[in-house]
């Protein structure tokens, strides 16, 4: 029998100032060895679009240091020491901006040089604080266009995350991965599987926990092609959802006992 080398990654939105290590010790209690991929947001602000959540009503509005979380901090320094976590760049604040009746995340309303500026220094705080190399990034609302890209290659970043149509600039290497993506989604029906190289920077897609055999037949598609499958959650999701955690269970226990390695999200560029 062929041995099965997929490689598998979870990763999980949103761990910031405002994250108890409990959370993610409740959220993740099924895993028996591995590494769960955090996407942590630097200096997080409390109010999500029109209502705060999920950190309480009565906290004051401003951006919240992650590192002033120590118990987080020595929480993760230590563990990522161990390769039970991976940190990877969630934007920089998660901020959302409502123009014309609509929010829009904070890699769409900002501007280009904000952007780069923010992430330079929020990919920096990140590295410094937790002792770590950060070489993903992972987009608030799993939205972003070319002004958030090329602050992502600027940093020598790859990224993950959901990619849409006309969100890139235009080159040899869009148009190829472009064919290849919409040819994908027409005769598969799902997200392209595998690395797309930009030649500047790297994209590889998270499958969402829609349902187990939906995730199912995407792991099928992604052992077949050799190439990384990966999925997308959050630890508070999980936490009060116990639907969402038992899709994650379902899934994780399908693939790993069909021999898939769970790795950090970075190796699987």
């Amino acid at each position: 029998m062929k041995e099965n080398k997929i490689k598998f990654a979870i990763r999980d939105d949103d761990t910031s100032f405002f994250t108890d290590p409990l959370e993610l010790e409740k959220a993740y209690d099924f895993i028996k060895e591995g590494c769960i991929s955090l996407s942590v947001v630097p200096f997080t602000v409390p109010i999500h679009k029109d209502c705060v959540y999920p950190y309480g009503k009565d906290i004051e509005y401003g951006y919240y240091d992650v590192l002033k979380n120590k118990p987080l901090v020595n929480y993760l320094t230590m563990n990522a020491n161990n390769r039970k976590y991976e940190i990877c760049l969630h934007g920089y604040s998660h901020e959302y901006r409502k123009e014309t009746e609509r929010w829009f995340p904070e890699m769409i309303w900002k501007d280009k040089e904000r952007l780069f500026s923010e992430m330079k220094i929020g990919k920096a705080h990140l590295e410094n604080g937790f002792n770590t190399h950060v070489s993903v990034f992972v987009a608030p609302n799993n939205a972003i266009d070319k002004k958030g890209i090329s602050a992502v290659e600027k940093l020598g970043m790859n990224f993950s995350g959901i990619i849409q149509v006309a969100d890139r600039e235009v080159s040899c290497s869009y148009l190829k991965n472009f064919l290849l993506r919409w040819g994908c989604r027409a005769f598969l029906k799902i997200p392209y599987p595998g690395v797309l190289d930009y030649g500047k920077h790297k994209e590889l897609v998270a499958y969402t926990l829609d349902s187990v055999e939906r995730l199912k037949y995407e792991y099928q598609i992604c052992k077949k092609r050799n190439v990384p499958f990966v999925i997308y959650t959050h630890y508070w999701d999980l936490n009060n959802n116990p639907n969402t955690k038992e899709i994650l269970k379902k899934i994780y226990e399908y693939v790993t006992c069909d021999g898939a390695t769970l790795v950090p999200l970075s190796e699987c560029f």
